[in-house]
């Protein structure tokens, strides 16, 4: 009996930690389980977007530019016009993304610009083109900001910067395996020109993958059909965990303080800077390569190593951002430095010395990784549920601005060698670097402040107050408990 009681007593008290350890198990099931449905279709589906937007630049190396009859900047306002297509549809489609079933929603846009970009292949003149990339950018609008919601709902905070990487990394696997998808076209003897091929293939391709999507991609954890129903309920609890209430309602001051913040501000420009390079050298990119003295199919199977790269440096910075702390201001900068040699490279190199200059774009490629970066210092330093929205929003336009006027900077008349834009990509690439480490000293001053107001001289932490511990509807200037990341 004595011995039975025993049992029982240890039973009673290994129990709870029995449950805890099953709960675990089923959890890290659930989530195996949402990482093999959700993270390929992001990949794939960011790795067609990009694709798709960067189908342009491969055509104007194959005729575009010529069959178009483009000339003066109109093969820069080609580009442009995509992120005013972009920016003028993102407020209708954000709403029309809570309307209807996320999956559902995104599926039919990703249809809808196949179907788009497959006209690309029926245009003559600058007006049709003009038209195409216009809608293209409208259709494109939704993919970002659904899948970013669709990670909110889907993965606990500590869990979403990695996933949220499977954006970035789509575009360094669209350049290594676009590059060859390119060559293999472009060898197409047919009766249309070669560059309608592009569009065409990439269209259909693309709308095939759409129709996977209507099917595959789940619309919430709770409506997710690839979990069974205990399993769909841990879904929906786990990032309930994520914590902090969630004021949906609209709060002017902390509309009034986004704008007056000067961290908000830093990192608009930031973002602008980072995205005129983005915007110069994607639209022109190719050009620049075969002016170094490439034929076309060896400037296309140079995409290959050149996405590669971008694949790397957006590793390292995802490690430095994650594994080391107060690390991710310092390593923008260094990105910068790197990109800021890599321009220098293309621009004073000789013309004999083609790989030396290939090289220094492989390195000019290094700045592609700031765009996550500096997305996670809004999500990491800004509170304030509207805040934060209202700084997204801020940082978005500067993004589209950015690739907007980016392209402006290559003057046709200096093709194919293009100083002037070379010229300007050094300038912001510089400027982006200063921003970052004003950023850094900013933010060291405001956490410096705190530490003094709480009178913590000695063991200050660096670490951003929880969300979960503290209400959203207080700011980071509200809550003076908040340290921000560096």
């Amino acid at each position: 009996m004595t011995g039975s009681s025993k049992e029982d007593e240890v039973s009673t008290v290994e129990a709870p930690n029995s449950v805890d350890v099953d709960h675990d198990q089923i959890e890290r099931r659930v989530l195996r389980k949402i990482d093999l449905r959700l993270v390929p279709l992001l990949i794939i589906c960011y790795f067609l977007q990009y694709l798709d937007k960067a189908t342009l630049g491969f055509a104007s190396i194959m005729g575009i530019i010529e069959d178009n009859n483009l000339q003066g900047q109109e093969y820069s306002w080609a580009n442009s016009i995509f992120f005013f297509g972009y920016l003028a549809f993102t407020f209708p489609t954000s709403v029309l993304i809570v309307k209807f079933p996320i999956g559902k929603y995104v599926s039919i846009t990703v249809m809808v610009w196949a179907i788009i970009l497959m006209l690309h292949a029926a245009t003559h003149n600058f007006s049709g083109l003009m038209a195409v990339r216009f809608f293209l950018g409208v259709g494109e609008a939704t993919v970002v900001p659904a899948f970013a919601l669709l990670i909110g709902t889907f993965y606990k905070r500590e869990e979403q910067p990695f996933r949220q990487c499977a954006f970035f990394l789509g575009d360094g696997i669209a350049g290594i395996l676009g590059g060859l998808i390119v060559w293999g076209i472009a060898h197409i003897q047919g009766k249309l020109q070669t560059w309608k091929y592009l569009f065409l293939i990439y269209g259909a391709i693309t709308a095939f993958f759409g129709a996977i999507l209507f099917f595959t991609l789940p619309d919430g954890p709770s409506k997710s059909k690839f979990l069974t129903e205990e399993e769909r309920a841990i879904a929906v609890d786990r990032v309930q965990m994520n914590g902090g209430k969630k004021v949906v309602s609209y709060q002017r001051y902390q509309v009034i303080e986004a704008l007056s913040d000067p961290q908000a501000w830093l990192l608009v420009l930031n973002t602008f800077c980072v995205n005129v390079a983005t915007g110069g050298l994607s639209s022109f990119g190719y050009i620049l390569i075969q002016g170094f003295g490439f034929s076309l199919f060896s400037t296309l199977l140079l995409q290959m190593p050149a996405g590669a790269a971008q694949i790397l440096f957006v590793c390292i910075g995802a490690y430095f951002g994650t594994y080391v702390k107060n690390a991710r201001l310092l390593t923008m900068v260094f990105f910068m430095l790197v990109s800021i040699t890599g321009t220098a490279m293309m621009f004073a190199i000789p013309a004999q010395h083609r790989v030396a200059r290939f090289a220094g774009s492989c390195l000019a490629s290094a700045f592609s990784a700031n765009l996550p970066m500096a997305t996670s210092m809004v999500t990491s330093n800004i509170a304030g549920f509207t805040k934060k929205a209202t700084v997204m929003a801020m940082i978005f336009v500067a993004y589209c601005v950015g690739r907007i006027a980016g392209p402006q900077f290559f003057l046709e008349s200096e093709y194919p060698k293009y100083p002037t834009g070379l010229k300007a990509i050094l300038a912001v690439f510089s400027c982006a670097a200063v921003i970052a480490l004003v950023l850094r000293a900013y933010l060291m001053w405001e956490n410096a402040k705190r530490d003094k107001e709480a009178g913590a001289t000695l063991g200050a932490s660096n670490e951003p107050s929880e969300l979960s511990e503290i209400d959203e509807n207080f700011t980071d200037r509200e809550n003076r408990n908040f340290r921000y990341l560096l």
